[in-house]
């Protein structure tokens, strides 16, 4: 059993409202974050994301509750021992983007300088290699404002693993990636959980990402209480659709993708589950007819020699591609 890293003790988040009354976000939480865990914070905009990161790295105090690290108050730390404890990556855009890249990153060597803040030959292979690892080392001598925002983002995650801390915090690291860094990311993120056991928490929008990568989740909603778990048994559950289900939008644990309330209102089956199957009933859902396990649908489809069969009213279509059969049986009244 893993140690408890952090622990929170009835701590509510929020923020000083109109005439400085405090605006509680979510019910009490009480949980604990163990060492060597890789850890999603998912919810609705709005909820607390950010600000449950900000009050676990100390940026914001807590309205309520109380938040223990390694056993010692939070607040009892010193910014130093804070530096050594805890790296973080916000959203943030940094202040001076004309700094080159890998003075950035080498200021995640602060917390361990001497008075003169000179590098030692370890400080300077640390920071060669989170460059590395981040795969940026072709942008060196570039300063930030040159960089796109996803390279910059880059560098920034670089600068929290130069810092070399046991617990790292992102805040929405993902977001200005394409979808293979984002991929990249997650794995990094993944190796240094399970060979250096360094302890990751993050938020995300991103539930595709989020289910391929995190080992646990943490579950926000306006006004609900954080709910953890393994992802695949917060889908089992049904507590990812109470979470995260809009009027318009219901995550499908089958296909594990939201998928829009229907619009069409056209019952189909799509015999067999080939890959051919699976891609039509995505570009199905998309454009707003409902799949039926029943053979007595509206339209039943099957694939079967690069040919696409659609029987409806007694009659056959024939179809090469998805686009054309999309646009024919939209057509039929």
């Amino acid at each position: 059993m893993k140690q408890p890293f952090i622990e929170l003790r009835d701590i509510e988040i929020g923020y000083r409202g109109s005439g400085g009354l405090p605006k509680v976000l979510l019910p009490p939480i009480s949980l604990q974050l163990n060492e060597g865990e890789f850890v999603a914070i998912v919810g609705p905009n709005g909820t607390g994301k950010s600000t449950l990161l900000r009050t676990m790295s100390a940026l914001l105090l807590p309205v309520r509750g109380e938040i223990l690290f390694m056993g010692k108050k939070l607040q009892n730390y010193s910014l130093h021992e804070r530096a050594l404890m805890l790296s973080i990556v916000l959203t943030d855009h940094p202040d001076d983007l004309f700094l080159k890249l890998e003075d950035v990153v080498a200021t995640g060597r602060y917390p361990y300088l001497d008075f003169w803040a000179r590098l030692t030959k370890n400080d300077t292979e640390i920071i060669e290699q989170s460059i590395q690892l981040c795969g940026i080392d072709h942008l060196k001598g570039r300063t930030l404002v040159s960089l796109s925002d996803g390279e910059r983002q880059k560098v920034m995650i670089a600068k929290a693993l130069a810092q070399d801390t046991p617990l790292i915090i992102l805040d929405e690291p993902a977001a200005f990636l394409d979808y293979p860094s984002k991929i990249e990311l997650m794995q990094l993120l993944h190796r240094l959980v399970n060979t250096r056991n360094k302890t990751v928490l993050f938020s995300s929008h991103d539930l595709d990402l989020v289910l391929r990568s995190a080992d646990k989740m943490w579950m926000i909603s306006h006004g609900k209480p954080l709910v953890e778990g393994v992802p695949e048994q917060l889908v089992l559950d049904g507590t990812l659709n109470e979470y995260l289900d809009k009027d318009d939008l219901h995550f499908d644990a089958a296909l594990g993708q939201f998928k829009m309330t229907s619009v069409i209102g056209k019952l189909v089956h799509v015999e067999g589950h080939s890959l051919h199957a699976k891609w039509l009933k995505n570009a199905l859902l998309r454009k707003g007819f409902q799949l039926s396990e029943e053979i007595r649908a509206e339209f039943i489809i099957t694939f079967a020699e690069d040919v696409f069969t659609v029987e409806h009213n007694q009659s056959k279509l024939k179809y090469k591609s998805i686009e054309t059969l999309l646009y024919d049986i939209q057509k039929i009244k």
